[in-house]
């Protein structure tokens, strides 16, 4: 039943990301790939604040938004102000915002569960379109997502057969060490392919296969760094929004340290910066 769930919600989603990522490279010079980051992480922090709120906390969920948006629509157009700027001037505006409701009560907790759901969403995300913009962006973006969500599928599917040693079952239950193994398999297969076919000048062995692991160690610790969060929510599911997905926040965990990760690799041997 789990098998076909998947299956039958993931489908669709594969078909429409690759359906967006051709749009974005025959028309939308990186417009379309910065509105879908946008969406993905309006919809990933209503689930995170979401959580907080079940759990008793209840964060500025306005403010985040505003917050992670004005990020990231400064991230597409690559002028916006330097991060340690931004940081603060948000943090100056939610100790105003405080100041002027009032309200002492559980008043640190509600700051940084408010600025977790910022930087832990769209802040990371942001790289991902700073990878779209650089030289070979596009095809970096679909390595990027090839690479982490073929590492997703088969960690499951290799950790449902034959997974025996748990990884870190106090966070993810489920977690395998095997299943962990047959991620990278599945992440350096996908990288293969998508190095041998996206790219116009193809990236040598090195830097594809360096670019497939750091992608894999930041995909497999955002998903592992999502269920910790959860747990400390005491919630399981961030949502039900796909069956045998999960939501939003669930779709892009992989990617909130993925994309810093390839980002940095790329930096220091690609030139890219």
């Amino acid at each position: 039943m789990q098998i076909r769930a998947r299956i039958f919600s993931g489908v669709p989603v594969v078909a429409a990301a690759i359906g967006l990522l051709k749009l974005d490279w025959h028309y939308g010079s990186g417009l379309i790939s910065g509105l879908v980051v946008c969406a993905l992480s309006l919809g990933a922090q209503a689930e995170f604040y979401g959580m907080a709120a079940k759990s008793g906390i209840q964060a500025r969920a306005f403010p985040g938004f505003v917050a992670g948006l004005a990020w990231l629509w400064w991230t597409i157009g690559a002028d916006g102000p330097h991060p340690l700027h931004f940081l603060t001037g948000f943090l100056a505006l939610l100790l105003i915002w405080e100041i002027l409701m009032g309200s002492t009560a559980e008043a640190p907790v509600r700051l940084g569960v408010t600025l977790l759901g910022w930087v832990a969403i769209p802040f990371l995300l942001a790289y991902v379109l700073l990878i779209r913009q650089a030289p070979e962006g596009w095809a970096w973006l679909v390595f990027l997502v090839a690479v982490c969500k073929t590492g997703d599928s088969v960690a499951w599917l290799v950790g449902n057969i034959w997974g025996r040693q748990k990884m870190a079952p106090e966070v993810s239950p489920n977690k395998t060490w095997e299943g962990a193994m047959g991620s990278l398999g599945g992440s350096l297969i996908a990288g293969w392919i998508v190095a041998s076919v996206a790219f116009v000048s193809p990236p040598s062995i090195f830097l594809w296969v360096g670019a497939a692991l750091v992608v894999n160690f930041g995909g497999q610790l955002g998903d592992l760094s999502e269920s910790l969060l959860k747990r400390g929510f005491r919630t399981k599911h961030s949502a039900s929004l796909l069956p045998g997905l999960g939501g939003t926040f669930d779709m892009v965990d992989s990617f909130l340290l993925a994309g810093p990760f390839l980002y940095a690799f790329l930096y220091q041997f690609d030139g890219m910066g």
